[in-house]
């Protein structure tokens, strides 16, 4: 096999982004063409001016078409070799992220080539052809292959009506104008036209036309071609593909004659016929360009409380009866000009009437009729409506904004059966505000320990001598002063982060405890308070564990606080956590115990240690004997259980002392002393010279 075979190919990268500037080429490139990197990078050459002009914009239109429909491309042409020699070559390849094209290009100047490789090119042609019939065996589409010089159309297959020879071909095509007979008159211009542009250059093209070459009516065909040239430019070959559109254009009109329908359906909520958001958005944006002076307008966000319930008890059917129900009652109200739901139960309306009063009255009505009609047909439920008001100001607002003022006020009654119709007031933003706020600079605070561990010390009332601590937390401000934990805890539970503050006060008890060990001195028992948050997570007592095993200290001494307010929740797991707990060696606690969510016949049963009544409990016990009946009855009951009793929020003297005389000797509060940091609280019970007692 001769050199001039043997390096028939090479591969160059053009950069379209920098206007087809070549990139880089491999050796046999160089060998090809005589084009080295260094050659191509000093006189940044590109990828067009290896070719003749005439050639540069359909090599243009090639890479562009590749990169747009993400397609290999392939060219057959002149090339200039960097001798000044012209040269016939393949130019093929694929343009990949829209800008880097990576280009093959094959010698295509063979005059001696072996009969192994004649056979070898001849079965690869016939492969493509075979290649091409299978597509169009299992397909509809029509191919064609236009011979210019010799006027002579091929079609893969024999379906249409023109009289064809033997082998799929039709002699004269354009010289006869064939066509011309089967295309609907008002076609035949354009018909004619497109093909005198597919032979004036190569390009690329598509048209339309109606034709009976295939039927025995007109029908909507898209013949989508292509023109290629020879080395001087002249077009010598369109190859083309027929595809049937009737179907396609019959819809078209179809979806033009039915354009508002459509609309609606894109903007229309399908189970209640008001809009959905886009079509509420872009309604209302509208309607309030053009507001009626002196009309008041507002925006109303509603949902149906406890909807969930319906579903899950009554079925979907119901609740879809009792949203559709709720629509009706929302278009017939006195205020209402268009409405939508949001999702589920939750709705939008915009209102407007002569008066806020008359506002406010008349969605007060229009929830109240809802609330009387399911109460009509479920008299055993409650069936009620949350919502809340944004009175719209005068002059420019943002429109998802006031939706969400509207909401704000609905969240603020939504717990509340007295107010029908809570009204935003600047008060709820900032406190969305301070919310955001909250959760935004948590996870600084935590890394800047502006979070602190703050220790209350347990006392026994007749000794008067510490017995323990409760690590509560403590944010402090760039000020100096502290938020207190009714300022961010309630935020950091609403939304899921109270999971990373409990564990870090978790993780700062442990430390301090194995700090007091390491320094010899007597271990109090200390408890940490976990979020109701935590007891539905799988892996929360795994994480506890986990956790103390990074220090050296005897878990006796840990005291895990669950909130009575877990009670209201899954009791069985509830239970499960507790028992792990203690079984690891902790001690377990109830805190807040007797503020309503568990009873004492749930507490008899419950795994735990410790039970802190609630200092509620004792407030008034000094003056009202039937209070202190009362405490030493429910204590009595909580001893025969075998819990550890201790109380909260003991005041004065006579509390501590009423409780002694019941028997009752571990308590906190600010009789004994407040919550301090834990250099304080080191410094007075730790490190001074009456807690060396012990070691």
């Amino acid at each position: 096999m001769d050199e001039t075979y043997r390096l028939s190919s090479g591969i160059c990268i053009a950069d379209l982004d920098r206007g087809g500037i070549l990139t880089a080429l491999d050796d046999d490139f160089f060998r090809l063409t005589g084009y080295s990197l260094d050659y191509v990078m000093e006189r940044e050459l590109t990828i067009f001016s290896l070719f003749d002009k005439i050639y540069r914009e359909r090599t243009d239109e090639a890479l562009n078409s590749s990169a747009a429909e993400g397609r290999a491309f392939c060219l057959r042409q002149p090339m200039v070799a960097c001798d000044g020699r012209i040269m016939l070559v393949q130019c093929s390849g694929i343009v990949k992220d829209r800008r880097r094209a990576e280009i093959v290009v094959s010698n295509c100047n063979y005059d001696d080539r072996s009969s192994d490789e004649q056979r070898r090119l001849i079965r690869e042609l016939s492969d493509q052809r075979e290649k091409l019939r299978m597509i169009v065996e299992n397909t509809d589409d029509v191919y064609y292959d236009y011979d210019v010089q010799r006027d002579v159309i091929h079609l893969e297959l024999s379906i249409t009506r023109f009289r064809l020879d033997y082998d799929n071909s039709l002699e004269n095509f354009l010289g006869s104008r064939a066509a011309e007979e089967f295309l609907h008159p008002d076609d035949k211009e354009a018909y004619f036209a497109a093909w005198g542009k597919a032979l004036e250059k190569p390009v690329r093209g598509t048209m339309e036309f109606r034709t009976k070459a295939y039927d025995d009516d007109y029908c909507w065909y898209s013949d989508a071609y292509v023109s290629f040239a020879d080395e001087t430019g002249k077009v010598t070959n369109v190859f083309g593909r027929l595809s049937n559109i009737q179907k396609l254009k019959t819809l078209t009109r179809k979806a033009d004659s039915d354009s508002e329908y459509i609309k609606y359906l894109l903007q229309s909520d399908q189970l209640t016929g008001l809009y959905n958001r886009k079509g509420f958005t872009q309604q209302a944006t509208n309607l309030l360009s053009r507001r009626e002076e002196g009309m008041v307008y507002a925006l109303v966000y509603s949902d149906i409380n406890d909807f969930s319930y319906v579903n899950e008890n009554f079925g979907y059917e119901t609740g879809n009866t009792m949203l559709r129900d709720y629509a009706e009652c929302l278009k017939n109200g006195g205020s209402y000009v268009i409405g939508c739901r949001i999702y589920s139960d939750y709705f939008v309306c915009l209102c407007k009437s002569n008066t806020r009063a008359e506002l406010i009255k008349s969605v007060e009505t229009q929830n109240l009729g809802f609330t009387a009609m399911q109460k009509k047909r479920y008299p055993s439920g409650d069936i009620r409506v949350s919502c809340g008001m944004y009175i719209l100001p005068d002059g420019d607002f943002e429109l998802n904004t006031a939706m969400d003022n509207a909401n704000l006020a609905r969240r603020s009654v939504k717990h509340s059966s007295s107010i029908i119709c809570g009204i935003y007031s600047q008060r709820m933003r900032m406190q969305k505000l301070y919310e955001q706020s909250i959760c935004n600079e948590l996870h600084s605070a935590l890394k800047n320990r502006q979070i602190e561990m703050f220790l209350q010390p347990k006392f026994h009332l007749e000794k008067r001598v510490i017995i323990g601590a409760e690590a509560l937390a403590r944010w402090r401000n760039l000020n100096g002063t502290y938020k207190m934990p009714f300022e961010f805890i309630p935020v950091l539970e609403k939304v899921g982060y109270i999971d990373e503050l409990d564990f870090f006060i978790y993780e700062e008890v442990l430390k301090t405890l194995e700090k007091w060990g390491r320094d010899g001195k007597r271990l109090l028992p200390v408890s940490v308070n976990f979020s109701q948050h935590h007891i539905s997570q799988p892996k929360f007592v795994e994480s506890i564990i986990e956790t103390a095993n990074k220090y050296d200290v005897n878990k006796k001494y840990v005291e895990i606080e669950i909130t009575e307010s877990c009670f209201s929740g899954d009791i069985q797991t509830l239970f499960t956590v507790m028992e792990r707990l203690r079984t690891e060696g902790f001690m377990v606690s109830i805190d807040d115990f007797g503020i309503g969510y568990s009873t004492l016949s749930v507490l008899m049963k419950a795994p735990v240690d410790i039970v802190k009544i609630d200092k509620s409990f004792i407030d008034n016990i000094e003056q009202n004997k039937k209070e202190r009946d009362f405490v030493t009855t429910m204590c009595s009951l909580i001893n025969t259980a075998k819990k550890d009793i201790i109380f909260e929020g003991v005041e004065t003297d006579a509390q501590a002392a009423i409780l002694c005389e019941s028997g009752y000797t571990k308590a906190q509060g600010w009789l004994f002393d407040k919550a301090m940091p834990l250099s304080s609280f080191e410094s007075k019970y730790m490190y001074n010279e009456d807690s060396e007692e012990d070691k």
